[in-house]
């Protein structure tokens, strides 16, 4: 059983015997009706035919494939002219000698049949390499920017790691200097959250819950931070299955923005709802928070602090296309941010 499949795993990467296959197939299947249909007389002569559509079929495709590849100089011309009339006046000649039995006095009336009729099939195998030759480009072109598209995934996650590393240990340290007793378990927490940004995003989509996690741990983190300041309302849904995906990291760099310019304002408090709900396979999440009017921007894009936000819209593009709606609106000191992705 394994040499069996072992010789048909030979023969399926050998193209040379998948071709020789299939013409001795075309050739049996087309014999075979023949025979059922009870014209035992003209079975030699079916098989020959046949093999002279074949013929053609495969000159044509050797055709196509030497334009493909514009290989077609005045030698492989001059060899190009030469195959087509051999193989129509040999058609022509074998088709007088086998139907009327002589060449010199029926071979013009079989040439004006085999000429039109190998020209037919000639055509047809250049269609074939032509339409082989349009989809293995089209695979091709879709391969690369599948690649392209992933390795600068890969970038702009790789960069959001750092990014907010660097957002965080800012905060700790400006704890540090008022507040020391903070520090270990800030640390404890920063540690779990590094946990699950270094080895639990490599995958393009994860379970939902997985990123509910780390969000959690991160308001935690953020708790200890502003204290009694941070007045947090949350409504998330609670999803144990693993069948609701979305890409990693993602909601983070909202829920970070919304801390991070919540608490740069002179209220005695900073107001924060998050909300999340999974609807008719959609993941529909909803942030607000309060801030300054007249105080630096919070979708700005331009400066440095919001290559996160950049990074995500642009990540949103490239992963979810048309199935996902983002809008960021602000009113009365409150910013709002709706994000809606498609479950996968």
């Amino acid at each position: 059983m394994e040499l069996l499949e072992s010789l048909i795993g030979k023969m399926m990467a050998s193209k040379m015997l998948v071709h020789l296959s299939f013409c001795l197939s075309f050739v049996a299947v087309f014999s075979l009706a023949v025979i059922l249909s009870g014209n035992h007389d003209v079975v030699v002569a079916a098989m020959i035919s046949c093999l002279y559509i074949l013929s053609c079929t495969y000159v044509g495709r050797w055709y196509g494939k030497s334009w493909i590849t514009r290989s077609v100089v005045p030698t492989s011309l001059f060899r190009s002219v030469l195959i087509f009339l051999v193989l129509v006046l040999g058609s022509a000649a074998g088709a007088a000698y086998m139907f009327k039995g002589d060449v010199g006095r029926y071979f013009l009336q079989n040439l004006f049949i085999c000429f039109p009729i190998s020209v037919l099939f000639i055509f047809f195998g250049i269609a074939i390499a032509l339409a082989r030759h349009a989809v293995w480009m089209q695979v091709s072109q879709a391969e690369t920017a599948q690649k392209h598209k992933e390795s600068e995934l890969q970038l702009l996650l790789s960069q959001l790691s750092p990014h907010f590393l660097f957002n965080t240990l800012n905060n700790i340290y400006g704890i540090s200097l008022t507040q020391q007793q903070r520090v270990p378990q800030l640390l404890l927490k920063l540690s779990e959250l590094l946990r699950y940004s270094v080895y639990e995003t490599r995958e393009e989509f994860i379970p939902l819950q997985n990123e509910l996690l780390y969000l959690k741990n991160y308001i935690d983190f953020e708790k200890i931070q502003n204290g009694a300041r941070l007045l947090l309302e949350l409504a998330i849904e609670e999803h144990q299955e693993d069948r609701i995906r979305i890409a990693p990291m993602l909601l983070i760099v909202f829920v970070e923005n919304a801390f991070k310019y919540s608490k740069a304002t002179r209220k005695p408090n900073m107001w924060i709802a998050i909300a999340l709900q999974v609807r008719e396979g959609w993941v529909i999440f909803t942030i607000k928070n309060s801030f300054e009017p007249g105080g630096r921007e919070q979708l700005s894009l331009e400066e440095p602090s919001g290559i996160g936000l950049h990074h995500t819209l642009k990540r949103l593009n490239l992963i979810y296309g048309n199935e996902y709606f983002y809008n960021a609106q602000k009113e009365n000191g409150t910013y709002h941010v709706e994000l809606r992705l498609k479950a996968r």
